[in-house]
């Protein structure tokens, strides 16, 4: 829904007019009564979620983090300000979390008519991600102040932010170590991730993690088997060992849940 409310038509537009208006648009408040549909020219491009790390951010399991939502607004009679909200669910209206910015926002005019605006938006275990549910895409709208004391709500724009839990892989383990050639090696690691419910780190049950070698210590890992974590979040896989080099356990991540690599245990074959 993309509606525009129409400031009050005062003899002289007063300080105190914009004021009321700014202060509606940081709290993100709903239409007033008898708005219309929107004809407002403001426009928005290049939203930037967290400085455009695809658009991902990822929370630990205790641990508040802060991040910038980032637009481009142009308007014929300029821009005054921009705030900006998340949501997790199918619409704004039937949403199961919401994170709005935190304090004012920040507009750099780049011309007249243009400006780059943005906003910390804090994502919190303690707060507004309670629920492990609360894991994955959730969209961003906007709310701009142009020039001339308009209001300009965009909540239908495919803007969307990437919210995952933290994860950690713990460094390979190889056993035995030296090997002698042709015998058979034992390579473990253990998968966790933080659990923004109990503010704790967690085993990740029954994900597929890439057990990998690479020959010496440098060079490409090449993945020799695909192993499920088991209910206390270990990836065990046991490979015949024939040149010396390095093993390490790969994690490509979820939707839900952030992509990690392992440290490698190398092991000489004797």
């Amino acid at each position: 829904m993309r509606i525009r409310a129409t400031v009050a038509t005062l003899a002289t537009a007063t300080a105190a007019a914009l004021s009321a208006a700014a202060l509606a648009v940081s709290a993100l408040a709903v239409p007033a009564a008898g708005v219309e549909q929107d004809d407002s020219p403001t426009t928005f491009r290049d939203i930037e979620v967290n400085e455009n790390r695809d658009y991902t951010v990822v929370v630990p399991a205790a641990r508040k983090v802060r991040f910038l939502v980032s637009a481009i607004v142009s308007d014929p009679s300029g821009v005054e300000s921009v705030s900006f909200e998340l949501w997790h669910g199918a619409s704004r209206e039937e949403a199961d979390g919401r994170m709005a910015q935190v304090g004012f926002d920040r507009c750099v005019k780049i011309n007249e008519i243009e400006s780059k605006c943005e906003a910390v938006v804090v994502a919190d275990p303690y707060d507004n991600l309670r629920s492990n549910a609360l894991a994955g895409v959730w969209t961003v709208g906007a709310v701009a102040v142009d020039g001339a004391g308009n209001v300009t709500r965009e909540y239908d724009n495919p803007w969307l932010a990437r919210i995952k839990r933290q994860t950690h892989l713990s460094q390979a383990d190889a056993t035995p170590e030296p090997v002698k050639k042709g015998q058979d090696v034992t390579v473990r690691a253990r998968m966790i991730v933080g659990s923004w419910e109990q503010h704790r780190d967690v085993p990740l049950i029954g994900h597929q993690v890439l057990l990998q070698f690479r020959k010496g210590t440098s060079g490409p890992f090449t993945t020799l088997k695909k192993v499920k974590t088991d209910r206390n979040g270990w990836a065990t896989a046991t490979v015949p060992a024939t040149v010396d080099g390095q093993y390490r356990y790969d994690f490509a991540g979820t939707s839900l849940t952030q992509a990690r690599s392992g440290r490698a245990d190398f092991v000489d074959v004797k």
